[in-house]
């Protein structure tokens, strides 16, 4: 029997086989390159835009890097690494063999933070260090109480869990930002990428909370009354969603809410917060009530401080109250009436993307001056009558530089106490300029990893009673 093979031609073969035209080849390639480029002029100008129609586009342009993302995350799964990439910190190159642990009366906390002594003598008095720390074998966002003679007594959980209807992330993917400690040693805190403001007693017991994205700084005012912080809304424009939030200490209540657009509109002939905002010439007409569209994070404010009545002589510009103001996105520190919301003083340009100003004993006002991309930071501060700068401390000698986040606090003694959050770092400098303390956070394992130490606290030596911190396993 003959064999004898079928030579007709497959589907692809009679597909490849159809004539072209070369007019129609060309008009294919014509119109995707315009549809790439539309596309790409689209994502462009969507990047401040908040119409769907922008908000879908800039959704279909990430894919690429959300799948990359996914991949990687994958990957590091696989690969049994740790899930710590937010609360990584990134120290300087430095000599570890001066540092020593941290002493701790509390078996199993504080593992691994370090501390060296500097030529400088330390302040008397209490220290409060937050951030990612190893806590009973494992690494954990707490706060720390060190005793005046620098040993660990106390600490608090610094968690969301509070069942109140919010999404939390998980731990570690979120770090903590924002922290107040009250005189009955309760804590009222916030994080980067959480979704809460959270308060606990002395004992880390939830006190209450309350959902919405809070972050940034938490600052109480003279009675421990309220305090005052941020939250950003989920709807409304760049400006929009900005608030400054003044909650009740005692129930989480929301006593004043001032948005963005409110100083803006209390102030119109001062324009200080619309810097970063497109306003274009109009080529085809006069239009008068246009406004422009937002450049991308265009104020960031991330400081909020009330003058304590304390202070108030020393500034006779103002009234106690009146609140200090940081925007880092326009290098820009004011002072607003928080009832009329006039701005009764403003400067832009003494400082570069700073963070945590605040008022001082000597009339001036200071702030932690970050320098982005100027390879060191400094603690300036500021005469509001004169408008003279004046470096209180030079972070050159000192390696001290965070590219963001970090802050400050004015001691007793004429120093400060600095945290330096990206290097993970908390600092204690003397008036002179001389370190007095260094600390930083280590996780065990073969290669040596440090975490985020995001903020600190100087308390007094009068302020703490030893006999309140009887707590079980969180005090000692």
């Amino acid at each position: 029997m003959a064999l004898h093979s079928d030579s007709s031609p497959s589907v692809l073969e009679r597909i490849l086989a159809v004539r072209v035209p070369l007019w129609l080849v060309a008009a294919i390639v014509i119109f995707f390159a315009l549809a790439t480029v539309s596309f790409g002029w689209l994502v462009m100008r969507s990047a401040n835009d908040e119409r769907p129609l922008a908000k879908a586009a800039l959704a279909v342009a990430s894919f690429p890097t959300e799948t990359k993302a996914v991949f990687k995350e994958i990957a590091r799964i696989l690969s049994g690494k740790p899930d710590h990439g937010p609360v990584m910190a990134y120290p300087p190159e430095q000599s570890w063999s001066e540092f020593q642990p941290v002493k701790s009366r509390l078996e199993g906390v504080g593992e691994g933070l370090l501390m060296r002594r500097g030529p400088a003598t330390p302040a008397r008095g209490w220290r409060v260090i937050a951030g990612a720390m190893q806590i009973h074998g494992s690494l954990q966002t707490a706060a720390v109480l060190l005793s005046p003679e620098l040993e660990i007594v106390h600490y608090w959980p610094l968690i969301e869990d509070a069942e109140i209807g919010a999404h939390y992330s998980r731990p570690l993917r979120k770090m903590p930002h924002g922290l107040a400690v009250l005189s009955d040693g309760s804590v009222i805190y916030n994080f980067d990428g959480g979704a809460s403001l959270h308060r606990k007693d002395i004992c880390g017991r939830t006190l209450w909370a309350v959902p919405g994205d809070y972050h940034h700084s938490i600052t109480s005012d003279d009675t421990e009354t309220t305090v005052w912080t941020h939250r950003d809304d989920e709807t409304g424009d760049r400006a929009q969603k900005m608030h400054l939030m003044q909650v009740a200490t005692a129930d989480g209540r929301i006593v004043k809410d001032i948005s963005v657009p409110d100083i803006i509109a209390a102030n119109p002939d001062i324009d200080i917060l619309e810097l970063r905002r497109l306003h274009t010439p109009d080529k085809t007409g006069n239009t008068r009530e246009r406004p422009g569209r937002w450049m991308s994070d265009p104020i960031h404010l991330n400081d909020i401080d009330p003058l304590p009545r304390s202070l108030a002589d020393r500034y006779p510009m103002f009234s106690p109250g009146d609140l200090l103001i940081s925007a880092r996105e326009l290098n820009l520190l004011f002072v607003m009436d928080p009832e009329s919301l006039a701005i009764k003083w403003w400067k832009v340009g003494a400082t570069i993307r700073q963070h945590d100003s605040d008022w001082n004993t000597d009339g001036r006002l200071s702030a932690f001056n970050n320098r982005m991309s100027r390879g060191y930071s400094t603690i300036t501060k500021i005469d509001p009558a004169t408008l003279a700068r004046s470096v209180a401390v030079d972070g050159r000698g000192m390696d001290l530089y965070s590219r963001h986040r970090g802050s400050h606090q004015p001691l007793p003694n004429g120093g400060w106490l600095i945290s330096s959050t990206q290097q993970g770092r908390i600092l204690e400098v003397s008036p002179d300029g001389k370190v007095a303390l260094d600390f930083y956070s280590r996780l065990t394992g073969d290669t040596p990893l440090y975490s985020m130490l995001s903020t600190s606290v100087f308390l007094p030596e009068d302020a703490v009673d030893p006999g309140a911190l009887k707590c079980g396993v969180n005090s000692q």
